[in-house]
């Protein structure tokens, strides 16, 4: 009888298989669980790039409505000069007080 055909029928080569068998789910495991974190990893990067550019272009909606309000302020600040208002109030038709009657109470 032959050395081959022994370790086959006294089962060496079953447990060698086995082991194989083992070791090579135990890597598919392990490559599967990888390439899930892989993907989870790259949702959560995705999901902060687009956070993060949103995020962007609203403070850059700030700046402008900022801008925005700072050349309100200042046509407002101009509009209410005491020049102006005594202009548009001539112009409305009132005329400016000769002298003040204060009424006491």
């Amino acid at each position: 009888m032959s050395v081959l055909w022994q370790q086959r029928t006294h089962g060496v080569m079953r447990q060698r298989d086995w082991t194989n068998q083992a070791l090579a789910r135990l890597f598919l495991v392990v490559i599967v669980i990888t390439t899930l974190l892989a993907a989870v990893y790259l949702a959560v990067i995705a999901s902060n790039v687009r956070l993060s550019r949103q995020i962007w272009d609203m403070e850059e909606q700030l700046g402008a409505q900022e801008r925005e309000n700072q050349s309100l302020m200042v046509g407002i600040a101009r509009l209410s000069s005491i020049p102006v208002l005594q202009q548009r109030s001539i112009a409305l038709g009132y005329i400016p007080a000769a002298t003040v009657d204060y009424l006491r109470i």
